[in-house]
């Protein structure tokens, strides 16, 4: 057993919610230092501060899994996805079942597609847990699911040897062209293949808003996926929408999408570079979602986030009517909203354009942000008005 001793007074985060204990917080780590082990962490008076998954080649050396000094085995797991889905009995059949952290267990991520479930273990401790985490997920759903599907092929930064397998896990295979249904609009996934699990769950909240300012508007979906925004806003009464991505593959899914919600004669697929397409086209837009990859990683590149949020900004307004609206989002915990906006006002410096404030929208509910631990938040979009 490892037995993490920490310095003075570190521990009062802990106790007040905080997972993680950085390598800085250590005064001293007794047994053998190695990935993936389950340590107690005591404070430095010796008090019993509780159970973590200790990472010898992290900075942060502990993620705690509980306050109290009990059993990490099939049973903890079992309580843990029980409390999680009465979270969320209002999010019809597919969703964001398990978020790591926010949930109680960092790095487990779990996400339902109707009767399959999908499953990335971000550490190599979940890792050799696989079998306790899948029999407790039998347990409560028994045959209420045909299959459940690892998609552990995530970029990382992470030094542990983490094997990165993809693979059913239990019972069938899911589908190629597997069809979900949120808020009445139809989505082929693909769970093998897709960008993370195969669909963005994080963004319900922004998809339902869109349409409120969708009606009679030329929309623009710029880093479209798999077409999110643009069959929201076509459904809910664009005359029509461009949605533009440099995955050709997501945008054949996006035409799918289109045909089996009948709106494709509404909207136009590009096969472009965002910032090249915006920089060319002669469209002008009423209604424009910017929602770009991750682009900062560490706190050291917020200039470089906000050099580039500030340019893709620019060119998107020179697009959009006056009155028109734009959304800014970021994926990103660094790329705070603080980013965003600072983002937005450089982008209209010396251009007599007032940006007005029309919302600030976070992640969907099945993707909870604990106030304790500041970097659950990590999806913002802030939605302007642009008043020339």
């Amino acid at each position: 057993m490892i037995i993490v001793k920490l310095k003075k007074d570190k521990d009062n985060k802990i106790k007040n919610g905080y997972l993680w204990i950085f390598k800085d917080e250590i005064q001293e780590i007794t047994g053998e230092k190695k990935d993936g082990e389950i340590c107690n962490v005591f404070s430095n008076e010796f008090e019993f501060i509780g159970k973590g998954i200790f990472s010898n080649s992290s900075n942060i050396m502990v993620k705690i899994l509980s306050l109290k000094d009990e059993i990490i085995d099939e049973n903890f797991f079992y309580h843990k996805f029980i409390r999680a889905l009465k979270l969320r009995n209002n999010f019809g059949k597919s969703y964001r079942l398990f978020h790591a952290e926010a949930d109680g267990i960092p790095g487990l991520i779990i996400d339902k597609y109707e009767d399959f479930l999908v499953i990335q273990f971000r550490n190599v401790w979940l890792e050799n847990k696989k079998d306790e985490v899948i029999n407790a997920l039998i347990k409560i759903f028994n045959d209420e699911i045909k299959g459940i599907y690892e998609r552990s092929d995530f970029e990382t930064s992470s030094k542990e040897n983490l094997k990165r397998n993809t693979g059913v896990l239990y019972g069938k295979e899911p589908p190629d062209n597997f069809i979900i249904e949120e808020e009445g609009i139809k989505y082929i996934v693909d769970i093998k293949n897709g960008q993370k699990t195969g669909f963005f769950f994080d963004q319900r909240k922004n998809r339902v808003y869109i349409r409120k300012y969708s009606s009679g508007a030329i929309g623009l979906d710029a880093y479209s996926y798999t077409g999110g925004f643009a069959l929201n806003m076509a459904k809910y009464g664009a005359k029509r929408v461009i949605a533009v991505d440099k995955d050709k593959y997501a945008l054949e899914i996006l035409k799918e999408n289109a045909k089996i919600n009948n709106l494709s004669e509404k909207i136009e697929v590009v096969f472009d570079d965002v910032e090249n397409f915006l920089s060319k086209t002669e469209n002008v837009f009423t209604l424009m979602m910017l929602d770009p990859p991750s682009l900062i990683k560490k706190k050291a590149e917020r200039f470089k986030g906000v050099q580039i949020f500030k340019r893709i900004s620019r060119l998107g307004i020179q697009r959009l009517e006056n009155f028109g609206i734009l959304s800014l989002c970021s994926c990103a915990y660094q790329a705070d909203i603080k980013l965003l906006i600072e983002s937005l006002r450089r982008s209209v410096e010396k251009e007599g354009i007032k940006l007005q404030n029309m919302d600030i929208i976070t992640q969907s509910n099945d993707h909870p942000w604990i106030l304790q631990i500041p970097e659950s938040l990590y999806l913002k979009c802030l939605w302007v008005r642009i008043l020339r």
